[in-house]
């Protein structure tokens, strides 16, 4: 169901647009006032002292209405542009007031001076409010929606593949009603570096692949490879192919057609700073809590074999970029001196006595939480690849480039040894595609599951 339908529209110039997005904040928060205070009169009717519980609401509502701002900026609820089905309002806007009321329920358990001022604030008041906002909001958008439109966003767009195809899905974008596309150009599935060079020069919005089973690793190569500097957002969209349908990529409903939808950049906007935020947070903790054992483990490397402490290797980043990985070593002075670069095995010759252990254990890992608060790594993503192997593997110059790599990731706590290099990729795309803090924060605790109780069990091979 889309809410464009309607015959009579105020369109909204796009200049105006922030002026909408303040105006429904303001209407939002005068709703949901409004709602809490009629559910504390419904609820406590004929209770002696109401206005007492009510206050305990007036002390604590601007922390409500802070945490529903940001948890509504976060799952985009203010926007009119996001106003695109029923499906998706009514998700956000749950989702924005379920996580506003969690927060809120954990900020009372665990902050003794705010929990004191919501002493007297009954819970099932919480709940039933935020039950009844979630509909209010939601039923407040599908009327605004049927009144106001954004104009029409001007889309620059490309075609690989099939141009009747193409130009089928373009005349969706325009029926949609908040788009019009600018067809600049039709290339062929061989010509993808040709595409990604135009994607770059001219700011392509939207790169529409007509068949489902085009692979795209020379593009997203083209890309993220080299560049060493982040490309400008942009969307890959494929024809929808119901006997190739997989979770990893995810699925946009564009009115009628379905459309498998790939963001050039997974984490921006705010979702990138609350990733930052976490990989401060976090690798100081972790620096604090293993530096006992990362001073021991310095002692040890020094007394088991001749040779520096730490192992320095060039690795490459996101988008492109090169940067010296810290390990502690786990191997031999000059391991690949005469094998040339080598995917180590669970039981490589030449690992040292200790360095098996460190490996196995993660502990040869730790010196990265340094490299997460210079910027160059993240806590949580895709590992870092040596330059032999992304230029050896095309599969690895394209989109795992396209975020900070990370100390652990889906990959490395699904299977921590590997046979092959490219038994990655699947896992790193999931991630992308799948990416929130929600799922960085349980990799973490996969990690620490694996480290812990999976130590000694047997594998084939690391990466």
């Amino acid at each position: 169901m889309s809410f464009t339908k309607a015959r009579c529209k105020i369109r909204l110039r796009q200049s105006a647009e922030w002026i909408f997005t303040l105006l429904l904040v303001l209407l939002d928060l005068i709703l949901v006032n409004g709602i809490f205070i009629n559910v504390f009169d419904f609820w406590l009717t004929g209770v002696p002292n109401k206005d007492l519980y009510l206050s305990s609401y007036f002390h604590v509502r601007p922390w409500l209405f802070s945490l529903f701002v940001m948890f509504g900026i976060v799952f985009d609820v203010f926007r009119i542009r996001a106003f695109r089905a029923a499906s998706d309002i009514i998700f956000h806007t749950g989702a924005t007031f379920l996580c506003s009321f969690l927060t809120f329920s954990l900020m009372i358990s665990l902050y003794r001076p705010f929990a004191a001022l919501a002493y007297t604030f009954p819970r099932p008041i919480l709940m039933l409010s935020t039950f009844v906002a979630i509909i209010g909001t939601f039923f407040t958008r599908a009327v605004l929606s049927s009144v106001f439109v954004p104009h029409p966003l001007l889309l620059r767009v490309l075609i690989i593949g099939d141009e009747d195809e193409g130009k089928r899905i373009i005349k969706h974008f325009h029926r949609r009603g908040g788009y019009r596309c600018k067809l600049l150009g039709v290339f062929g599935i061989q010509q993808q570096k040709e595409v990604a060079a135009e994607v770059i020069y001219r700011q392509i919005d939207e790169v529409i692949v007509t068949d489902s089973k085009t692979p795209l690793d020379d593009f997203w190569g083209a890309i993220f490879r080299g560049r060493n500097a982040q490309p400008h957002d942009f969307r890959v969209r494929y024809s929808f192919d119901p006997g190739s349908a997989a979770g990893n990529i995810g699925l946009r409903s564009l009115e009628d057609l379905p459309l498998q939808t790939i963001q050039a950049l997974p984490v921006k906007g705010f979702s990138r700073f609350l990733k930052r935020m976490f990989d401060l947070v976090f690798s100081v903790f972790a620096i604090i809590l293993t530096s006992p054992i990362m001073i021991l483990t310095a002692l040890i490397i020094k007394l088991d074999s001749p040779g520096p402490v730490f192992f320095r290797q060039k690795r490459v980043g996101r988008f492109g970029k090169e940067f010296d990985v810290v390990k502690f070593r786990s191997m031999k002075v000059g391991a690949e001196r005469e094998s040339g670069p080598k995917i180590a095995t669970a039981n490589d010759p030449r690992s040292t006595r200790i360095g098996r252990f460190l490996r196995k254990s993660g502990i040869d890992e730790l010196p990265q939480f340094f490299l997460v608060l210079i910027g160059e790594m993240s806590v949580v993503g895709p590992r870092p690849e040596r330059p032999f192997f992304v230029d050896k593997h095309i599969e690895f110059q394209g989109r795992r480039l396209s975020v900070r790599p990370g100390v652990t990731g889906l990959a490395a706590v699904n299977s921590r040894f590997y046979l092959r290099l490219t038994d990655k990729v699947a896992y790193d795309l999931y991630y992308l595609d799948q990416y929130s803090i929600l799922l960085d924060i349980k990799i973490v605790f996969q990690t620490v599951w694996v480290v812990f109780f999976k130590f000694n069990e047997s594998s084939e091979g690391k990466r």
